[in-house]
């Protein structure tokens, strides 16, 4: 019985956090569809490395002008990093970073495959360039995601995923935040031993969350 009661009580408890989070988020799944589609149509031909990263400053800017330059970082070269999760590596840069959302490019250069994780959060992957594909384990066929389409990963589902080289997203989670770096930073301390990935990651997601902490709290109090 109380054993009961304590899962209970933790459910409740995530459940809480869940809906205080839906209550504070910046984003909108819907909106950055539109504003990947957009960027997507006036970058039609995008197959060097200049032109690649002419998309994603596009990109960044408009999410810049429609949510506001203090909730989307600005765009820097070196703020790419490598990450290792579920098996697979890829590339990412962190637009914004709290705790309940976070924003990134991500993608690979080389291609990559893996486990999506089974996260507390909702996850929104919208394809900028090249494809993701994915399957459930009872699939036989493999679901594809193409330039402009959004996968959306359910909060508590699993997927195996894969994506070709030259592939990137752009990647919104929406949940309790904290609940998914285990699974972000386990490869790197059981595996790759990347400690200078493990410390730049830290310390740019550490910053953004501790900067939207606060704006939140300005907000919370100027009301």
């Amino acid at each position: 019985m109380k054993c009961i009661l304590s899962l209970a009580a933790v459910a409740l408890i995530f459940y809480k956090i869940f809906d205080i989070c839906s209550q504070n988020y910046v984003f909108d799944p819907v909106t950055l569809n539109t504003i990947s589609n957009l960027v997507i149509s006036r970058h039609p031909n995008v197959t060097t490395h200049n032109q690649t990263r002419d998309m994603f400053v596009d990109l960044r800017n408009e999410l810049a002008t429609v949510y506001g330059s203090e909730n989307i970082n600005q765009y820097n070269d070196e703020d790419w990093m490598f990450n290792n999760a579920g098996g697979a590596m890829g590339q990412m840069i962190i637009l914004h970073a709290s705790l309940h959302e976070y924003l990134i490019i991500f993608g690979t250069a080389v291609g990559t495959e893996g486990h999506s994780g089974v996260h507390t959060s909702n996850d929104y992957f919208t394809i900028l360039k090249g494809e993701q594909w994915a399957a459930l384990p009872y699939s036989t066929e493999r679901e594809v995601y193409k330039p402009g389409m959004t996968h959306h990963l359910v909060r508590g589902d699993a997927k195996q995923y894969g994506m070709p080289g030259e592939s990137f997203a752009l990647e919104l989670a929406q949940g309790f935040i904290p609940g998914m770096l285990p699974f972000g930073f386990a490869d790197g301390f059981s595996s790759t031993l990347d400690v200078k990935t493990l410390y730049k990651t830290t310390v740019i997601t550490g910053k953004d969350m501790i900067k939207h902490a606060i704006l939140g709290l300005k907000k919370h109090f100027v009301k």
